[in-house]
C-alpha cells in the first residue's frame, strides 16, 4: 500500500496539469478575430431556411419549355421543377459565363479593340463595321445587353487568352459553382454543344447577377456609345421582361439573359424579388417561341411568391 501511494504521489506531482486531450481539441477551428461575436463560435451555425409551400397541393403551372426551374436564391431549395437535371443546349445564356470569365481576368475596360470581320459568325445581326475600334466596355455591354455574337467573340479575344484557354476557364468556373451538368464550347452559345441543365443555369443566374457589372448590363433596355473611330450606335435588349410588372415597386426585376438557336429552342433565366425582399431564380429551356419563354418565366415567379411562405427573418435581417 505505501508503494502504490508513493507511486500515485510522484504521478500528480510531475504528470503535467493539462491533460493530453482537451475539451478544445474537439472544438472546431476557427480564426482568431477579436471582434468575433460570441455566435461564431457555435459549433453548427444557423443556416437560412428554405420557404415552404402554403398548400401542398399546388404542383405548379404548365409550360411548353421542354426544361424548367425555379429555385430561392438564397438556400438554392428547388420551388418548381421539370426535367431540371437534364442538360441541354442553353444558346445565348452561355455569355453569362462569358461575362463572369471577362471579368476574372480584370478587364482594361478603356482598352481599344478593333472589330475584326473574322469576329462576326454568320447569321444573327451585325452591329459592328469591320475596322471599327471600340472599347472592352462597350463590347461587354453588347454582349450582354443585346446579345450581339461578334462583341461576345472580340470580347473573349480581348482577354488575351487563345479560344481554347477561354474556354477551358469556362468549364473550370461552371465547376466552381457547382455547376455539374454542364459543358461549353464556344463563348456566344451559338455551339449546340454549350450545354447546361436547368438547375444549372439558375446557379449561373445567381453568381452572375451578383457582379455590379453584369446586373448593370442586364438591367439596360438600350446602350448607346460612340465608338473610338466615331460612329454612334445604339443596341436594345433581348430582354422583354425589363420594365414589366415585375419590375415595379414594390417587385424587382433583377435581371435576365435570352437565348436561342435552332437546337436550344426558346430559352430564358432570370430573377426577381418581391415586396419583402424574398428572391427567386426561374429558368425556362426549350420553350416554343419567343413570348412563352417569357410569359412562362414570368407565371413561373409570380406562382413561386404566391405559393411559398419564406421564413420570417431574424432581426438583424439576415
Amino acid at each position: 500500500m505505501f508503494s502504490f501511494l508513493v507511486a500515485l504521489a510522484m504521478y500528480v506531482t510531475l504528470t503535467p496539469g493539462k491533460p493530453v486531450v482537451s475539451v478544445n481539441d474537439f472544438r472546431p477551428f476557427f480564426p482568431r478575430v477579436r471582434s468575433l461575436p460570441l455566435a461564431a463560435a457555435i459549433s453548427h451555425p444557423i443556416m437560412p431556411q428554405a420557404p415552404k409551400k402554403k398548400d401542398e397541393t399546388r404542383l405548379g403551372i404548365e409550360t411548353t419549355a421542354r426544361a424548367a426551374a425555379v429555385l430561392d436564391w438564397k438556400t438554392g431549395a428547388p420551388l418548381f421543377e421539370k426535367n431540371a437535371d437534364e442538360p441541354m443546349a442553353i444558346a445565348s445564356i452561355t455569355k453569362l459565363m462569358t461575362g463572369i470569365v471577362v471579368l476574372s481576368q480584370k478587364p482594361d475596360w478603356k482598352k481599344h479593340i478593333e472589330f475584326l470581320h473574322e469576329y462576326e459568325p454568320p447569321g444573327g445581326v451585325q452591329y459592328l463595321f469591320p475596322g471599327e475600334e471600340v472599347t472592352v466596355e462597350d463590347l461587354f455591354n453588347m454582349s450582354l445587353v443585346a446579345s450581339s455574337n461578334g462583341a461576345t467573340v472580340a470580347l473573349a479575344r480581348s482577354t488575351g487568352l487563345t479560344s481554347d484557354e477561354f474556354v477551358e476557364k469556362m468549364n473550370e468556373m461552371a465547376t466552381k459553382l457547382g455547376m455539374t451538368m454542364s459543358h461549353f464550347t464556344d463563348p456566344t452559345g451559338l455551339d449546340a454543344t454549350d450545354t447546361a441543365s436547368a438547375r444549372d443555369v439558375a446557379l449561373l443566374i445567381r453568381t452572375a447577377l451578383t457582379y455590379p457589372e453584369i446586373q448593370a448590363a442586364v438591367s439596360r433596355k438600350v446602350y448607346a456609345f460612340r465608338a473610338v473611330t466615331g460612329l454612334d450606335h445604339a443596341v436594345r435588349s433581348t430582354d422583354e421582361l425589363l420594365g414589366s410588372f415585375l419590375d415595379v415597386a414594390p417587385n424587382r426585376f433583377l435581371g435576365g439573359k435570352t437565348g436561342f438557336i435552332q437546337e436550344a429552342g426558346y430559352c430564358f433565366g432570370s430573377a426577381a424579388e418581391n415586396a419583402n425582399g424574398d428572391r427567386v431564380i426561374a429558368v425556362v429551356l426549350g420553350a416554343e417561341s419567343k413570348d412563352l419563354r417569357f410569359k412562362e418565366a414570368k407565371s413561373l415567379i409570380f406562382w413561386a411568391f404566391d405559393a411559398y411562405q419564406w421564413p420570417a427573418r431574424l432581426s438583424r435581417g439576415s
